[in-house]
């Protein structure tokens, strides 16, 4: 089965407006369309390996507000430019952005050393770079579940192909820990630019994590050593570890996109859906015994992006279910989601 990432499952779902006066027309073409389930039967990925997390995660001893920012490199360290993005998306849930996710990676410079750390063996004989934190980040993923870093192309040490490490957390939790790789024609480019000391002789196919296989780590790279480089990696991660899977799939076609920003969530959070047509919506809150905390009703919102925000200060904290209905023409369609307090 192709792999569909989540703007083409959006895309594919189609968003049309229709007047009251063609609901019998439309009750009958929704019938022949793909439904919902079936498009999200279409958008399906995988989540990201387990690796181990390697020698160099950030030390006890550096405070994580530090480590948040986009640039990674402190002017410290020369390279050839570098911009990491990664999406972080639910691999329960037809592959969907999640947001309020922490990322944290951290790769080694040029010539294969990280910060942080003493006694570092390398290219350059043993190395001291204890109380450092060049080429170590921290972001939140946005409304679309991305997080954007900006640094240099890593080198290269024995006995390891180039590579990113990434750890994603759901509040304090560890959702996981893997190693994102480079394409071995680009490694070769950028080994030969940097004039290190040699060929590194490690490529994916014999590095010593990603030999078994490498396919679900590789990132999308483009651009050249004149420019520098971008790279994309869609970071699948299981739902049942996010707490915030679908619980529930609206298959009538009247309604899509519902998600709420930011998860976890504090005072306050936004539910955002797309609707068809004008319709009458009511927004439930559940608790993890079922019983309902919060209720929102809406009558004839016009169709397209609508955004409900709820006041969560009372909400104790843990796991809710939100469930949304929408009534119209052509029936009554619901879809349900759990997300999460944490203050």
């Amino acid at each position: 089965m192709k792999k569909m990432n989540r703007k083409e499952f959006l895309r594919n779902m189609g968003i049309v407006t229709v007047s009251a006066v063609a609901a019998p027309a439309l009750a009958k073409s929704l019938l022949d369309e793909p439904t919902n389930q079936e498009l999200l039967d279409r958008a399906t990925c995988t989540a990201v390996p387990e690796e181990t997390a390697g020698p160099y995660p950030a030390p006890g001893t550096i405070s994580t507000s530090t480590l948040v920012r986009s640039e990674i490199t402190e002017g410290t360290q020369d390279g050839i430019p570098l911009t990491l993005t990664f999406k972080i998306v639910n691999a329960d849930d037809a592959c969907s952005g999640v947001s309020g996710l922490r990322v944290d990676i951290w790769h080694c410079n040029k010539r294969g050393y990280y910060s942080a750390y003493d006694d570092q063996p390398g290219i350059d004989g043993t190395q001291d770079f204890g109380g450092t934190t060049w080429l170590r980040g921290i972001q939140y993923t946005d409304s679309n579940g991305e997080v954007t870093f900006t640094s240099i192309y890593p080198g290269w040490y024995t006995p390891r192909a180039t590579h990113v490490h990434i750890q994603v957390f759901n509040g304090t939790t560890l959702v996981t820990t893997s190693q994102l790789a480079f394409p071995d024609s680009i490694n070769t480019t950028v080994n030969a630019y940097y004039a290190t000391s040699g060929t590194n002789s490690f490529t994916n196919t014999n590095d010593m994590v990603f030999s078994d296989s490498y396919s679900d780590e590789l990132m999308d790279v483009t651009g050249d050593t004149s420019a520098g480089y971008v790279a994309y990696k869609e970071v699948a991660v299981s739902g049942t570890l996010l707490g915030i899977s679908a619980t529930e799939l609206e298959t009538g076609g009247q309604f899509g996109n519902l998600n709420n920003y930011p998860n976890p969530f504090s005072e306050t959070t936004t539910v955002s859906f797309n609707l068809v047509q004008p319709s009458d919506v009511t927004l439930f809150v559940f608790d993890t015994t079922g019983r309902l905390i919060d209720q929102v009703e809406l009558k004839n919102l016009t169709a397209g992006s609508q955004n409900i925000l709820l006041n969560t200060s009372y909400y104790a904290d843990g796991i809710y279910t939100y469930r949304l209905k929408v009534t119209n023409l052509v029936g009554t369609f619901s879809q349900s989601k759990k997300m999460i307090k944490n203050t």
